[in-house]
């Protein structure tokens, strides 16, 4: 037995003023804290107890099996609250009871909380049990700490020890944290949660176990001014004991402004020497136009950056890409066409995956473009005569959008035809051939191409009355590419 365990035992035992070991006499009976209880099982019949757990506490419940395999389970009596919910097993060994404890239960409202024990083998059982709170205050190390700060000297101990610490946050700050068990690659798992006290939801996690990566809590939005909590306990991993020992942790201000570049975008520029410098390092910068332009968004970097487009007065994204495979051609990773629907100031942000907790290794240097679209075609003239070949144009970038002019004589029947001179890069997607009714933009033909090939023949139409038709030449759906392509008009072939 640890002295630090013998010690907590020694206190509490003081504190509840009985013998041990306590043998219950009731069904659901309430047990007092620091007392080993000793019972048994009967024709397979469980035995509940309960006991009262303070507000904004934490306990543990130690097992041990005297005689078969047994199963303890700890949950708060009201179980729509969801709180506490641990669960401990225990087989006739050597193992002693202080070795043998339930995960951290946490109860920040208080009240009764129910435990049961059942045999998993066999109809009968004789066991040991005792419930031990767990003391919440850092031992070593200060309780309040300055965001941006490194906490270090703090310690686990015993194994079910947890550390509370608070630190100031204002509304609007996004922050971030790592938590690292000290003793390289025998440490044990760790885990941080950062919680808002006047909930009884956490607001985020970090972990860390042995040699295994570092990994972060993720960005978090600050909703409030006031104290924010950080919890540190020891945790079990698929290959990694709970953590006994000294642990460090960090935290810092997400700064959203570029740190190497100015932070107004020129369209059609691209934008290199920014980096993600730290851990969930965040970079938004700006552009402004006019209502209904359209754009296109590159990003290109040797992790697995995300570029998002932030409409005005918004903080979720209207669209956005990874850069998710090897490929370094920046045109190669873009958002899609775009068109901006109001005025104001939009935002491009440039930021490592949100949503799981990735590394801390996840840093380094990016490159983008805001790509403005042009309909214009760039090589030919936007005119376009029946029986003329329009040859040597091509969708590039990746979802740019070239638009013609057809004028022909009203109620004329005509046919389309259309191919791809070349593959569309990257990947397979299917380019698209449309013509419209200028006017009233009703679609007339659509013909769609994924690969090079011969001419494809479109639906045969009648011109309009207008006599104006509109060709439109783009990306169909799925994954912008860039390709090029040839078509014409002319009458309809001869039926065989």
């Amino acid at each position: 037995m640890s002295k630090r365990f013998q010690a907590i035992v020694w206190v509490v035992a003081l504190a509840a003023c009985g013998d041990s070991p306590f043998e219950p006499h009731g069904l659901g009976e309430r047990v007092p804290i620091g007392q080993v209880i000793e019972d048994q099982i009967a024709d397979s019949v469980e035995r509940r107890y309960s006991f009262d757990a303070a507000t904004d506490a934490e306990y543990v419940v130690y097992l041990k099996s005297l005689e078969g395999f047994v199963v303890l389970t700890a949950e708060d009596s009201i179980r729509l609250r969801g709180l506490c919910a641990v669960a401990v097993t225990s087989n006739p060994g050597p193992v002693p009871l202080e070795d043998n404890p339930t995960p951290n239960c946490v109860t920040p409202i208080g009240g009764v909380q129910l435990i049961k024990v059942r045999t998993l083998a066999g109809r009968t059982a004789r066991y040991h049990f005792m419930v031990l709170p767990v003391n919440r205050p850092p031992e070593i190390a200060e309780t309040r700490f300055g965001l941006g700060d490194t906490v270090m000297g703090e310690t686990i101990d015993p194994v079910v020890d947890a550390d509370v610490f608070y630190a100031h946050g204002d509304s609007g700050q996004t922050i971030a944290a790592v938590v690292e068990p000290l003793g390289g690659a025998t440490a044990g798992g760790l885990i941080m949660f950062v919680e808002n006290p006047d909930s009884v939801m956490w607001l985020g996690y970090a972990r860390g176990a042995g040699a295994d990566p570092l990994f972060t809590s993720g960005p978090l939005r600050l909703r409030a001014t006031q104290d924010y909590r950080f919890v540190v306990r020891s945790e079990a991993t698929a290959n990694r004991p709970r953590h006994l020992g000294a642990y460090r942790f960090w935290s810092y201000v997400v700064n959203r402004e570029p740190e190497h570049l100015p932070s107004a975008v020129v369209a059609n520029f691209q934008f290199l020497g920014e980096r993600i410098d730290y851990p969930n390092d965040v970079d938004e910068f700006t552009f402004q136009d006019t209502v209904g332009a359209e754009y296109n968004a590159f990003v290109e970097s040797g992790r697995q950056f995300v570029i998002q487009v932030v409409s005005p007065g918004s903080n979720d994204p209207m669209i956005g890409r990874v850069d998710a495979d090897d490929d370094t051609a920046l045109f190669h990773h873009g958002t899609g066409p775009f068109q901006l629907t109001s005025t104001g100031t939009y935002k491009i942000r440039v930021q490592a995956p949100t949503g799981l907790p990735w590394a801390v290794a996840d840093t380094g240097a990016y490159r983008f473009m805001l790509y403005r679209i042009d309909r214009r075609p760039e090589v030919r003239l936007a005119n376009v005569s029946v029986g003329d070949t329009v040859v040597g144009e091509s969708i590039d970038p990746a979802g740019d959008i070239d638009e013609f002019t057809l004028f022909a004589p009203p109620g004329d029947a005509l046919t389309s035809w259309f191919r791809l001179t070349g593959d569309p890069i990257p990947g397979v997607t299917y380019m698209s051939f449309q013509v419209y009714d200028r006017t009233t933009q009703a679609l007339l033909v659509q013909t769609l191409a994924y690969t090079t090939g011969p001419f494809a023949q479109g639906a045969t139409f009648v011109v309009p009355a207008s006599g104006d038709v509109q060709v439109r030449v783009g990306r169909f759906a799925g994954e912008a590419s860039s390709a090029p392509y040839e078509f014409f008009f002319g009458p309809p072939p001869p039926i065989p």
